[in-house]
C-alpha cells in the first residue's frame, strides 16, 4: 500500500519557474525579469528558448510565459 504522506508531500512539493533557472542562466533570467520591470517587451518564447538551449534549463514556456506576462501586470502594462 502507498504511503499517503509521501505522496501529498510530493504533490505540494512542486518547484516554481525560479527554482527550476540554474545558478549559471540566473543572471541571464534576472536580467529579463529587470527589463520587463523597467517596461520593455521581451518575448517570452525567446527567453524560453535561450533557457532550454543555452543553459540546459528544463522549463516550460508556459511557465516562463506566464511568469512574465504577471510581471508586466503587476507594473501596469
Amino acid at each position: 500500500m502507498k504511503d499517503i504522506e509521501s505522496l501529498l508531500k510530493e504533490a505540494e512539493g512542486t518547484k516554481s519557474l525560479v527554482d527550476k533557472i540554474t545558478e549559471e542562466a540566473m543572471p541571464f533570467f534576472e536580467g529579463c525579469v529587470q527589463r520587463v520591470t523597467e517596461g520593455r517587451q521581451l518575448k517570452p518564447y525567446v527567453i524560453w528558448r535561450i533557457l532550454k538551449n543555452e543553459y540546459g534549463c528544463d522549463v516550460a514556456e508556459t511557465s516562463v510565459r506566464k511568469y512574465f506576462v504577471n510581471i508586466a501586470r503587476s507594473n501596469g502594462e
